[in-house]
């Protein structure tokens, strides 16, 4: 019926507008070992259940050095040192296939990706034998996919190892291994300046010997983030980009003074996009991880307040949800403390939200946060009310699941004359008319009978035998996932009641994988 068409197509669009909003909460979190052959070199866990889905040793996870999903969670490119490449996942919302993205001349370290552009940026040795940034197309359905599209020569041939870019891919932050300068590189194919240094900032404020652990940059680019450890203490630096240099966190002090952290050996660091904040973990102790509130106009202001109440021996690794709400850390097992872990934390309070446990896995140093809730998911909500046939029921098929580009289907069993309406919406809390959810329907002569969602499509359903079934042909469609959808049935029943119809149960889905 071509009334059903459009009122499918209504509520795709719809969905396209909500879907952005229901992308956080349970996304996938993959996690990596930086050692080889290990027996589980990888882990794929729900950050909001802690459930473990994947744990197992592949080659193309031996020594990570990086990961970053993209493509709506459909996606996952990881780095790779002894195996000198850059490695992809196709993920289902269940498992993993394995395949080579990019061969380099070397060991590849870390990936980032520019979500606006479809570059996936990694670190790894060029024809003039240093390591240079690599820009890769990460394009689906692109004829270049996997090729290089663009890479810097201008980068010294100083070790580089850890190194970030800005959310918007416009610029770079590659300091040297062995601490010497913080080099800023301009990533933006507008600019005059493209893939080259456009500051070479000397870290005076490390003393000793310090090697770099993290390098972020925040979204507006106008600071870049270095966290580095020294043989007596661990810092952040935080270098001013438009002032051309580096906050003095204590000016009563000789000399350039970076933002002394607790922990002797700080390991990892993540920077929320808007620069407000940073997460940072490390050993020192019983290992320690916390959180980072940055005073630009007054750098001696700065804060750092540890989550106490975490136990994260070796705390290894962390990093920052979509949301930047939550953080993720990894504890690697000890001969003292075993086995490793994945801790899900509250940022602002330090909550421990979820805890997954690693089994088999140390140097836990990779965590990487879903870009979206990959897992295709329905459920049933509410009753129905008593018809000729008892309550009619309403149930996805066996094995369905709303998943984009395939087709999903439900079953309503209770129907005396084979025949329903099966109501579609994206609301169970009110209809568009802006009456309330659920609606008692006694007064149309349906006693115990409720409208339980906003029925934005109805489509005619005839079964047989008393049964039938209601199938959607989804799109595959990036901008859809994680929107939420509800289904309700309206049954013909002239017995049951002074209407002659009585309703399902209700159910609510949710768009993924």
């Amino acid at each position: 019926m071509r009334i059903q068409t459009i009122y499918r197509a209504a509520v795709a669009a719809s969905l396209c507008l909500g879907a952005t909003v229901a992308q956080v909460g349970n996304e996938i979190l993959f996690v990596g070992s930086s050692t080889s052959g290990s027996s589980d070199q990888h882990v794929f866990a729900e950050s909001g259940s802690g459930a473990v889905l994947v744990a197992a040793g592949e080659v193309y996870t031996d020594n990570v050095t990086g990961a970053v999903w993209s493509d709506q969670g459909r996606r996952l490119y990881v780095g790779q040192s002894l195996m000198d490449r850059v490695s992809v996942a196709d993920w289902d919302g269940d498992s993993a296939s394995w395949s080579t993205f990019y061969s380099a001349a070397g060991p590849c370290y870390g990936v980032e990706m520019d979500a606006g552009r479809g570059v996936l940026w990694t670190l790894a040795p060029t024809s003039t034998g240093t390591r240079q940034l690599v820009g890769l197309d990460a394009r689906l359905g692109s004829p270049t996919y996997g090729q290089v599209l663009a890479q810097t020569t201008s980068l010294s041939g100083a070790l580089r190892e850890r190194w970030g870019i800005s959310p918007s891919g416009n610029l770079a932050a590659v300091p040297a291994a062995l601490l010497g300068s913080l080099d800023l590189v301009d990533l933006d194919p507008a600019s005059p300046t493209y893939l080259q240094v456009v500051v070479s900032a000397p870290v005076t404020g490390a003393s000793g010997l310090a090697f770099s652990m993290s390098a972020e940059v925040d979204a507006a680019g106008s600071y870049a983030y270095l966290l580095y450890a020294g043989t007596t203490s661990s810092a952040i630096a935080v270098y001013d980009i438009a002032a051309g240099a580096f906050l003095d966190f204590d000016p009563g002090a000789f000399g350039q003074q970076d933002f002394v952290l607790p922990g002797t050996v700080a390991n990892s660091m993540d920077v929320a996009g808007n620069g407000v904040y940073a997460v940072v973990s490390g050993q020192g102790g019983a290992g320690w991880a916390g959180r980072v509130i940055f005073d630009y106009g007054n750098p001696s202001g700065s804060v750092f307040t540890p989550w106490s109440g975490l136990s994260v021996p070796n705390a290894d690794g962390i990093s920052l949800s979509p949301d930047e709400l939550r953080a993720a850390v990894t504890s690697t097992a000890t001969f003292l403390s075993s086995p490793s872990e994945l801790k899900v934390v509250d940022v602002f309070s330090g909550l421990l939200l979820q805890t997954a446990t690693l089994s088999s896995m140390w140097n836990v140093y990779t965590t990487a946060w879903q870009d979206a809730s990959a897992v295709a998911s329905y459920s049933v909500f509410g009753s129905g009310c008593a018809g000729s046939l008892g309550a009619p029921s309403l149930a996805a098929q066996a094995g369905s699941r709303p998943s984009l580009g395939g087709t999903f289907s439900l079953s309503v069993a209770g129907l005396p004359l084979d025949l329903a309406l099966m109501a579609t919406g994206l609301s169970d809390t009110a209809t568009g008319a802006g009456v309330a959810l659920p609606l008692d329907l006694s007064i149309l002569g349906m006693p115990g009978c409720s409208q339980r969602i906003d029925a934005a499509q109805v489509d005619v359903v005839l079964g047989s035998g008393g049964s039938a079934t209601w199938s959607w042909s989804l799109p595959s469609q990036p901008s859809l996932f994680g929107a939420v959808f509800y289904n309700q049935a309206f049954v013909l029943d002239p017995a049951a009641n002074a209407f002659g119809w009585t309703t399902s149960n209700a159910g609510v889905g949710s768009l993924g994988f």
